[in-house]
C-alpha cells in the first residue's frame, strides 16, 4: 500500500512539473520596433520581417527594387541547391541607401533560389550617434558589423562567409563563390582586419549562428 502512495505522489509531482511553463532568463525581442531618426524619419530596429519592408514607407524603395532586378538565372541554377542547407543573417538599416539598394536584391535571389523564412534572420541597425550600427538586442555584438548591408551566410553554425555592402561581382557570383569555398573577400575585408576586435568577438563572429 505505501508502495502504491508513493508511485502515485511521484506521479501527480510529474505532472505538475511537467504542465508548469518554464519562465525564461530574458524576454524575447519584440519584432519591427520602430523608431524616428534625428531627421525625422522613421526608422525599424533590431529584428524585423521582411514583411514589413513590403508596407509604407519602406514600400517605396523595397517593392521597387525587388521587382526591377534581374537574376542571374545562370548562376542561380548553381547556388539554389547549396542554400538548402544554409542559414542567413542579414544586417541592415532602414536609414541606409545601400541597403535600400541591395537588401530588395538579396532577398529576390533567396526567393528564386527557395530559401525558406526560417533560414534567414533580418536585423536592423540604427543610426543614432549613441547607438550607431547596434540594435537594442545587440545581435551584432561580436559579429564584426562595420557597414550595412551585411549577408552573413552559416552552414552547421560557422560562418562560410559574408557579402559586406555591396557585391565584388554580383550578388549571385559573390555568394556561388562563398557556398562553393571559392578564394573570395569581400570589398572590406583588408580594412575590418586592420580595426581592433576583441579576441571574445573574434570566436563569436567564427562560431555564432545568430538566426
Amino acid at each position: 500500500m505505501q508502495s502504491t502512495h508513493i508511485t502515485v505522489i511521484a506521479m501527480f509531482i510529474f505532472v505538475i512539473t511537467a504542465c508548469t511553463p518554464k519562465m525564461t532568463s530574458q524576454a524575447s525581442q519584440p519584432e519591427n520596433v520602430e523608431a524616428t531618426d534625428k531627421k525625422g524619419n522613421l526608422i525599424l530596429l533590431g529584428k524585423s520581417t521582411r514583411q514589413r519592408l513590403a508596407q509604407p514607407p519602406f514600400d517605396t524603395w523595397f517593392n521597387k527594387n525587388y521587382s526591377d532586378y534581374t537574376i542571374d538565372s545562370i548562376t542561380a541554377i548553381q547556388i539554389k541547391p547549396l542554400l538548402q542547407n544554409k542559414q542567413f543573417v542579414l544586417f541592415m538599416g532602414t536609414w541606409c541607401g545601400d541597403s535600400r539598394r541591395e537588401v530588395p536584391r538579396m532577398y529576390r535571389i533567396l526567393d528564386h533560389c527557395g530559401v525558406k523564412p526560417s533560414q534567414v534572420q533580418l536585423v536592423n541597425l540604427s543610426n543614432s550617434d549613441t547607438a550607431y550600427k547596434q540594435s537594442p538586442g545587440h545581435e551584432e555584438r561580436g559579429l564584426n558589423i562595420r557597414r550595412v548591408p551585411t549577408l552573413l551566410i552559416y552552414e552547421n553554425r560557422q560562418e562560410v562567409g559574408r557579402v559586406v555592402e555591396s557585391p565584388v561581382v554580383t550578388l549571385e557570383k559573390d555568394i556561388l563563390a562563398i557556398v562553393t569555398k571559392q578564394p573570395y573577400e569581400h570589398r572590406y575585408k583588408h580594412l575590418m582586419a586592420a580595426q581592433p576586435v576583441n579576441k571574445a568577438d573574434s570566436t563569436r563572429s567564427q562560431q555564432t549562428n545568430r538566426q
